[in-house]
């Protein structure tokens, strides 16, 4: 029994992306073509693997693969698979195939038959009921289908699954932690319990998905941009911390400093803060001295020393450069740490990215590399920021794309960790009533997108108010 428990783990993704590419090449190619005939064994293969043991059901459920009863995790290097095999899913309304263990004596042609009624079964006004009696007429007894539930039917959006829950609502949670401390530190000590289970959760999930958390910092339009900013720079540098591979707990004080960086702003009048224009000396005077601020209000939190102690540094450092200019001016230490380097980084990366008061006009994430790039080793730490830059990849996931084929699309992911200039792009489709809405998914990378065409490649990036959208929104499956 633990043996069969252990197999939709080891073969679960690798079926998956079977099955997948089976279902293409099927629907691209004549049956007699090689691609059709390897991707045929390829499945047939596995499948005798799956089934040697008895029958195997792969169901959809809230956007989840299950395989012989084991949800399938998420994995960045199948996330396409997955993304297009629930789509091709649920536009059929097919909640589960069941593969029996007579499946293992299939012959290709019947794989292959099996493949063409799947694929067209879309084409029918009950493409469940059409393929059930089209499997029995063609003798595909080796396999069942079961209709889609109704949690697994997309209607004009994607379905949520558990993951982009509870980024949404740890998100929004954060922020209000913040707000939360902000107001009250000043009238007294608060508590940090609220704020430490928040930032552990924002490490399992960055764990789990960095992606995705960094896909969230496109969120830019809140009632309060200062908590929203804050959130933002604690994922990101939370992110590039696991980048690096720190301990969770140095991710969790790193994401608590991130967190607390701007609580000194609370004491900054809000008519310098949104100021527009330049300020006066004294204006400026009362801005540089939030680090200070953020510092002793970190002091008063109710928490232990210990704790204090590790979350302290990286507020006070976060404008301060690599050649210690910048403020607070300090004469006490000649070098940054590793916390102040982080959520410097962080942090500029983040505002830059942001229309501003003083600057309205944003600039995109690949331009802020850039211009971020220009001053490494005077402003930012040279290695941190080459990871830093490794991490976001050559188009920064959350950019909105021109690909070469004309169309529009945002940079979702990198699976592959050693190759940053070709990633996972989610194409954004025009709904019909103006606005755009998710499509396919594609990965750059996979150089068999269609015989004889040029492997897709990205052209420039497009500044998401020029086309009205929000990028977070389509990270998180809001429309």
């Amino acid at each position: 029994m633990s043996e069969r428990q252990s197999i939709p783990e080891r073969l679960g993704h690798d079926f998956l992306r079977a099955l997948y590419h089976m279902l293409n090449t099927v629907r691209m190619y004549q049956d007699n073509n090689q691609l059709v005939r390897m991707s045929v064994r390829a499945f047939q293969d596995i499948l005798k693997d799956l089934t040697a043991g008895g029958d195997v059901g792969l169901l959809l459920y809230r956007s989840r693969f299950h395989l012989g009863g084991e949800k399938l995790r998420y994995r960045r290097d199948t996330a396409v698979v997955v993304y297009n095999m629930v789509e091709f899913f649920s536009k059929r309304g097919i909640g589960s195939v069941n593969f029996l263990k007579s499946s293992g004596d299939a012959s290709p042609d019947n794989i292959i038959t099996f493949t063409r009624l799947f694929n067209d079964a879309i084409r029918s006004d009950d493409p469940h009921q059409w393929l059930e009696q089209k499997l029995r007429e063609h003798n595909c007894s080796w396999v069942e289908v079961e209709p889609a539930m109704p949690d697994t039917t997309v209607e004009g959006e994607s379905l949520e699954d558990e993951r982009y829950e509870k980024a949404r609502k740890n998100y929004f949670l954060a922020i209000e932690a913040v707000k939360e401390v902000a107001n009250k530190v000043s009238q007294g000590m608060v508590g940090v319990r609220k704020s430490r289970r928040l930032a552990q959760n924002i490490v399992d999930m960055v764990q789990e998905d960095s992606a995705l958390m960094i896909g969230l910092t496109t969120l830019k339009e809140y009632d309060d941009y200062i908590y929203a900013h804050s959130v933002n720079v604690a994922l990101l540098a939370t992110c590039l911390g696991r980048h690096i591979e720190l301990s969770d707990t140095s991710l969790e004080h790193l994401t608590i400093c991130g967190l607390f960086h701007d609580l000194g702003k609370v004491d900054v009048p809000k008519e310098i803060l949104l100021k527009h224009g330049a300020l006066t000396d004294g204006e400026w005077d009362l801005l540089k001295a939030h680090p200070v601020m953020g510092v002793k209000k970190i002091l008063m939190l109710n928490a232990t020393p210990s704790l204090r102690s590790r979350i302290i540094l990286g507020p006070f450092e976060h404008h301060l450069n690599m050649d210690m200019s910048g403020y607070p001016r300090t004469l006490f230490t000649g070098h940054l740490s590793l916390m102040g380097k982080i959520i410097h980084i962080a942090d500029v990366y983040e505002a830059m990215t942001n229309e501003r008061v003083y600057r309205p006009k944003s600039f995109t994430p690949d331009e802020v590399l850039r211009k971020m790039w220009e001053e490494a080793g005077k402003r930012f730490d040279t290695i941190l920021l080459k990871r830093f830059i490794h991490m976001m990849g050559i188009y920064p996931i959350g950019s909105v794309v021109e690909l070469s084929d004309g169309t529009v699309g945002l940079v979702m992911d990198y699976p592959e960790e050693t190759e940053r200039s070709l990633p996972l792009v989610l194409l954004l489709e025009d709904d019909g009533k103006g606005a755009l809405q998710r499509g396919e998914m594609v990965y750059l990378a996979d150089r068999k997108i269609k015989e004889g065409s040029n492997r897709l490649n990205i052209v420039r990036v497009i500044p998401p108010d020029q086309l009205s959208i929000h990028p977070a929104e389509f990270f998180l499956h809001m429309k």
